[in-house]
């Protein structure tokens, strides 16, 4: 079931979310090898939060040059994504480089 804006207004789970901010600032280094202060960190940013929100791109840039006009039930999906990722992580980590 999709999550709606009623399920995040009815969800103490959006205090813990996660800014595009943020999670830019813990995966866009891990998964596209490019720091806040290279070139072409915003371009990897906007890439990666259309692939784990489903915005476009555009509608994404939309939201400011600093995220800030984003729905707030964003939130929800990039702490999601998060968690999603820590574990890619650590079963890579586990499993996958055998350490």
């Amino acid at each position: 079931m999709p999550i709606t804006k009623c399920h995040v207004e009815n969800n103490s789970y959006i205090k813990t979310g996660m800014s595009p901010e943020e999670y830019c600032q813990i995966w866009v280094p891990v998964l596209y090898n490019t720091l806040p202060e290279q070139r072409g960190y915003k371009a990897r940013c906007i890439e990666e939060l259309a692939k784990v929100t489903g915005f476009t791109e555009q509608s994404i840039k939309n939201w400011g040059a600093d995220f800030k006009g984003h729905p707030d039930y964003v939130k929800v999906i990039l702490k999601q994504a998060n968690i999603i990722n820590e574990f890619r992580q650590l079963f890579k980590k586990h499993f996958v480089d055998g350490t």
